[in-house]
């Protein structure tokens, strides 16, 4: 990548939100509108969670969406719901800018640690978050109930 701006910011309205679309959709392959989208991320966002936009040039090629918690068995963590660069922007670093600025955000909000879900067949994000230093430390089991 030669010589372009790379910032991260937090999603502030619904024009930030829209321009995340196409990106996310790259992670969660189920979105088709993305009217549905911005009403969904609104809705979370009244529930605590944020979302963080990687831009190239103003364009957004990365994004991280997170909530802080806290638990009797954790304490006070960041945990990660969704984290994707751009499919043509891979390989640019940016997912490792993205990850130590969560990380970076974590500490910041007084986090003991930061957890990421991460479906089974995401061998290539495991590789990543391996190199990043993360452990496995539960199965996560789910129970359907629709």
């Amino acid at each position: 990548m030669e010589q372009q701006t790379v910032e991260i910011v937090l999603a502030r309205d619904d024009a930030d939100i829209a321009a995340s679309f196409p990106v996310m959709k790259e992670l969660r392959t189920h979105l088709a509108d993305p009217d549905v989208y911005r009403a969904q991320i609104r809705r979370q966002m009244d529930d605590g969670y944020t979302l963080a936009l990687v831009r190239i040039d103003g364009e957004v090629a990365g994004c991280g969406g997170f909530r802080v918690h806290e638990t009797l068995s954790r304490g006070r963590y960041m945990y990660v719901e969704d984290l994707v660069t751009a499919s043509q922007k891979r390989s640019y670093g940016l997912g490792d800018k993205l990850f130590d600025w969560l990380t970076a955000e974590a500490r910041e909000r007084g986090c003991a640690q930061l957890e990421i879900v991460s479906g089974v067949q995401r061998g290539e994000a495991h590789r990543f978050y391996h190199r990043k230093r993360m452990t496995i430390k539960a199965f996560q089991l789910v129970l359907p109930l629709a």
